[in-house]
């Protein structure tokens, strides 16, 4: 019974300390204080360990020596990588999409840019689109394994982490120009402005590094 106690323990502090790093409660860089943490979620130390275990697990927080639990904060090399595998899996992704996608997933997918296409663009909603957006399309694409491996690598969540790196006005016709390669079933161009979408951003941090 205290084993299943200590399970549902360490679940719920799971889930509180991930929405803690995903809201910036907790933020890139900020040291986790384990009896403060363990104090303001009413919990022992022993289930929110096991939580850390599981952050650290998914790249969401780090150990390091000296320092101790750190929040994630990711290099510009790190989102080089990122972007990298966001390329190969996603370009995939997209080209399966295309060929496999019912008329009313694609619809959906342009649905979910409507409200952008006129006056001021919301940044916060517009993240959120982005991330529903490319995360349609990995699960939309029919080809389980490639989904796992794309949620399993918690790549939205690490750009979640990240924020937007270019402003809306700039992705929104990127956006747009791959669905409506998708509407044409066009498979390759699709695939090809995926890439681009994407590399346009790579190229933008591989220029700072370079400065």
């Amino acid at each position: 019974m205290n084993k299943i106690f200590n399970n549902e323990l360490s679940a719920q502090a799971y889930n509180e300390v991930r929405a803690m790093i995903m809201s910036k409660e907790l933020a890139p860089g900020q040291k986790i204080v384990q009896d403060k943490l363990a104090e303001t979620l009413g919990i022992s130390r022993t289930p929110l360990r096991s939580a850390l275990q599981m952050l650290e697990g998914e790249g969401l927080i780090e150990s390091i020596p000296r320092k101790g639990v750190i929040v994630k904060e990711f290099s510009d090399i790190e989102i080089v990588e990122i972007f990298d595998c966001r390329m190969a899996l996603e370009g995939t992704a997209v080209r399966l999409f295309t060929n496999h996608a019912r008329p009313d997933e694609i619809k959906k997918l342009r649905d979910l840019f409507s409200p952008f296409l006129d006056g001021d663009i919301d940044h916060s909603a517009y993240k959120n689109t982005d991330a529903k957006f490319h995360n349609m399309i990995m699960e939309g694409c029919g080809n389980g394994f490639l989904n796992r491996l794309f949620q399993q690598g918690n790549l939205l969540v690490c750009m979640d982490l990240i924020g937007l790196l270019r402003l809306p006005k700039e992705t929104l016709s990127e956006h747009i120009a791959i669905i409506e390669a998708i509407e044409k079933r066009n498979a390759d161009l699709a695939e090809s402005l995926a890439k681009k979408h994407l590399n346009k951003t790579k190229q933008l941090i591989l220029k700072k590094i370079n400065e």
